[in-house]
């Protein structure tokens, strides 16, 4: 019996209720106090909130045990353990989540800088590369043109190279392509048609059935002879081509749209056939769709040569679009037509700041200045050198100076 104010007691309650006190570490010190060891309850209150400092119940524990629940759990070694282990579980979760997520963060930052860099999957590339020839054939009957009037129409030989860059030996694998309008297109509101004369030309057929003339024709009466006056005589003839620049040129492509741009090596100043002709810098550039010939030409007019004879999958890759941007394989078939869209900012449309337009750039600039030195190397003036590198030098004779063809 224990004696207190109010009377007596039995030690049962209190030894009950301080037993666990003596075992329980409190957050202060290792033994309890003297009046912790008397029973009251209020003291031993804080006691049973005492938990080891790397053990903490959690907020539901907390809120629907009861003093005796909490006391049992804070004794057991093994459930700290088991909170313990669960907790640092947690923790190791946690962090590896935050890790792959600073991971994935720097991914995509890898990827948007990619993207910016090289404009992504839309970047600029270089499809095909070569040489450009520029030539004009004057009106019937007229050996030396003065003025635009006098053009029947205009003509843009491409020569491509090979993968390396090199130029291509042998026979020549040459395109002819036509432009009825006479001239080069200028800016965006110029959109003139042009369409592929020959795909596959050599050097023997551009010399004959392009770059030479036609001597004059006789007509006779109907009976097979003239009347030998040269008045009632019908003379006709075609003149020879007359180049009026040469360079490099470029395909370049993206899912977009598909550009012609040009570095010219002659003439080495540009003159007033160049300018009125559509060729107003030594750089240029041209916007070029390809035409899918499943559709009509507009107005009603009719494919030259019936369009081109497309196999499958050149007529797939069109996607049921009219115009497509053009690839090199949609010029590799006579009859195919093109739209050529002027560009007002030249080649800066193509040979942006970003790293993608400045290798562009670097790459046609090497290109050009390769072919000045080679063009240097094939004649004594700039027309000579132009029909040499179309292996038709004796072409060449009474050729007018590029810069100098009229005006």
């Amino acid at each position: 019996m224990v004696a207190t104010r109010n009377g007596s007691r039995t030690d049962g309650a209190v030894a009950e209720t301080a037993k666990p006190a003596k075992t329980k570490k409190s957050e202060t010190t290792e033994k309890p106090s003297r009046k912790d060891e008397t029973g009251s309850e209020e003291k031993t209150e804080p006691e049973v909130k005492s938990e080891p400092t790397d053990v903490q119940p959690s907020v539901e524990e907390t809120d629907n045990a009861t003093a005796g629940d909490k006391h049992e759990r804070s004794r057991s070694p093994e459930d700290g353990r088991k909170r313990q282990k669960k907790e640092d579980t947690v923790a190791d979760i946690k962090k590896e989540e935050e890790t792959e997520s600073k991971a994935d963060g720097k991914t995509d930052e890898k990827k948007d800088e990619k993207k910016e860099v090289g404009k992504g999957d839309d970047a600029p590339s270089v499809l095909e590369k070569g040489n450009i020839y520029f030539f004009f054939r004057a009106r019937v009957n007229i050996d030396e043109p003065h003025s635009l009037d006098d053009v029947a129409r205009t003509y843009i030989i491409l020569k491509p190279r090979g993968k390396e860059g090199k130029e291509s030996k042998g026979s020549g694998h040459c395109r002819l392509l036509a432009l009825p309008k006479k001239v080069l297109p200028r800016t965006g509101r110029d959109r003139f048609m042009a369409f592929v004369l020959k795909a596959d030309a050599s050097y023997a057929e551009l010399e004959k059935e392009f770059l030479t003339g036609s001597e004059p024709e006789n007509q006779s009466n109907g009976n097979g002879s003239g009347n030998g006056d040269a008045k009632d005589q019908n003379e006709r003839h075609y003149p020879a081509a007359t180049a009026f620049g040469e360079g490099v040129y470029a395909i370049i492509g993206t899912s977009r749209e598909s550009h012609l741009a040009y570095v010219l090596s002659v003439p080495e100043n540009l003159g007033a056939v160049q300018k009125q002709m559509g060729l107003t810098n030594k750089q240029g550039c041209f916007i070029v769709s390809a035409k899918n010939p499943a559709f009509p030409m507009p107005g009603g007019a009719k494919m030259v040569g019936g369009g081109p004879n497309y196999p499958k999958e050149v007529k797939e890759s069109f996607h049921s679009l009219r115009w497509a941007p053009m690839r090199p394989e949609h010029i590799d078939y006579a009859n195919s037509h093109l739209l050529l869209i002027g560009e007002s900012k030249g080649t800066d449309s193509v040979f942006t700041d970003d790293h993608a337009g400045r290798e562009l750039s670097a790459e046609l600039e090497e290109l050009a200045d390769d072919d000045i030195n080679r063009m240097r190397r094939l004649g004594s003036t700039e027309a000579e050198a132009v029909f040499a590198s179309l292996h038709a030098k004796d072409q060449a004779e009474g050729q007018p100076d590029l810069a100098k063809t009229f005006g």
